[in-house]
């Protein structure tokens, strides 16, 4: 689930802006777009622990972005982060894996704090022995479903 080591976080931003620094702020790697085709594009050449996306992309709907994310990549954590979100941009977001919502930009803390939460529970799941589908499996329902 995550790519990169303990000490380091790395962060893609779509549509947002840059944490603020606050707390914990050493290891991480922001890498900031505006477009889905550019987020989608950075999401093939790294890996990242977490995607912080804004609900307006300048280049079309958030909901075909993420769409084709959760195709490509069903194993990619993202939160929506933007003011005045309603209930119902709320339960979409959720229907697409959102794992937080924010109103504003996080801090470089709660970042850290976040990702250190999912950490541990992708770690008991693994002890546990319910770790969701491989990569491989995921893809290839994936390309099936298709």
């Amino acid at each position: 689930m995550f790519k990169c080591q303990e000490d380091t976080l790395a962060i893609l931003g779509v549509g947002v802006e840059q944490p603020y620094v606050f707390g914990r702020s050493e290891g991480l790697i922001f890498n900031q777009v505006n477009t889905g085709r550019r987020a989608t594009a950075m999401l093939r050449l790294m890996n990242f622990d977490l995607m912080l996306v804004g609900p307006n992309l300048r280049d079309g709907s958030v909901w075909e972005f993420l769409r084709g994310v959760k195709v490509s990549q069903p194993w990619q954590k993202w939160a929506l982060v933007g003011e005045g979100i309603t209930d119902q941009i709320e339960m979409t977001a959720r229907m697409f894996g959102c794992i937080k919502i924010y109103d504003s930009v996080p801090s470089t803390d709660e970042l850290f704090e976040l990702t250190s939460r999912l950490r541990q529970q992708a770690a008991r799941a693994l002890v546990n022995g319910t770790v969701g589908r491989t990569h491989r499996t995921s893809s290839m329902m994936s390309s099936v479903a298709m």
